[in-house]
């Protein structure tokens, strides 16, 4: 099983659930934000730096604005302090390969120690003989390996700088001595973004998995950002598109409506403490407070996150994170467990 939720439910985290679902749907009601409660969930950037080059991220691209870094232990360790009563699960990712981060697997088990829920999501790039003991040591709860293509042509189209032979050594290793370890971490899914030169892979995918021993796989949908892109890569099966194109435009099937859980559920923490409102603002535009000396609680309740929120209840299609958002809509397409 993926995540048993009550096992991380303590009567403090479940009463903060309902205030923030309870809060949410009245805000939803008389259109004004009221927040009770603090997220449940966080993704923290453990760095903004990648070895990929990947055609639609703009941390593989090079096209962020912001400082590139890495986070530093310390403040990890005060940020989980902060949130760790009433917030339960962290996306140890946010841009960047998190194992770039040397530090990351002292930082998975600070959290863990805290009973918090982990999930990385890793290019598999990092994960060695040199160092797999290691990461097994301290491994996540939940780990997305990202592998677009089965084979070297359809892999390096998108995941450019990287090898379809590096990603697959890496998971074949780490699943062979989490196995011989007899670990139940990490919970192993499989994440195959479905594009136009691989869509024709799908079959095989489902047999390499069975094959590697994975316990989960998923098909996603892909995000892009320009038509000449979607042209590019979306593929020709529209089951395995988040968008509808027309007249040299595109836009999300599910339209927008006035309203986003995720401003209420969840947070993003870039690795140099900036606080943004979700994970669609990858350049942190839309930055709502630093944590320098503010505690996240502070933030979180303060007038500049208010306004944001109420922007969005008034007329979401005004911010421009927005307007390539999936809240709403499914984006994996297809899970098989193992």
């Amino acid at each position: 099983m993926e995540i048993n939720f009550l096992k991380y439910f303590t009567l403090k985290r479940f009463i903060n659930a309902l205030s923030i679902i309870l809060s949410f749907n009245l805000s939803k009601l008389i259109c004004k934000p009221i927040v009770w409660g603090m997220p449940l969930s966080y993704s923290i950037e453990p760095t903004n730096h990648c070895n990929l080059k990947c055609p639609e991220c703009p941390s593989g691209l090079g096209s962020l604005t912001r400082p590139l870094g890495l986070l530093k232990l310390n403040d990890f360790k005060n940020w989980i302090d902060q949130i760790k009563d009433k917030g339960f699960y962290v996306q140890l990712f946010f841009q960047g390969e998190p194992y770039i981060n040397k530090q990351l697997p002292e930082m998975i088990k600070y959290a863990q120690d805290n009973k918090v829920y982990i999930a990385i999501s890793t290019n598999g790039h990092f994960i060695t003989e040199k160092n797999i003991d290691h990461i097994l040591a301290n491994a996540p709860d939940k780990l997305i390996y990202s592998v677009d293509g089965l084979d070297e042509e359809s892999y390096q189209k998108y995941r450019v700088g990287g090898t379809f032979k590096q990603a697959d050594e890496g998971l074949r290793l780490l699943i062979r001595k989490r196995n011989e370890l007899k670990q139940k971490r990490p919970f192993v899914e499989f994440q195959f973004i479905v594009m136009k030169q691989n869509e024709h892979q799908i079959e095989d995918v489902k047999k390499y998995c069975k094959d590697v021993g994975v316990n989960k796989l998923v098909f996603k949908t892909m995000q892009i950002s320009s038509y000449k892109n979607a042209l590019k890569f979306l593929p020709s099966n529209p089951k395995y598109r988040r968008y509808k194109l027309d007249n040299q435009s595109f836009e999300m099937k599910n339209g927008m409506k006035d309203h986003c859980f995720a401003l209420w559920r969840t947070s993003v923490i870039t690795w140099d403490g900036r606080v943004v409102p979700c994970c669609f603002d990858k350049d942190a535009k839309h930055t709502l407070g630093i944590l320098k000396g503010k505690s996240f609680s502070d933030i979180w309740t303060s007038n500049q996150y208010q306004n944001f929120r109420q922007s969005v209840l008034t007329n979401r299609s005004q911010n421009d994170i927005c307007r390539n958002c999936t809240e709403g809509l499914k984006v994996n397409i297809f899970e098989i467990e193992q």
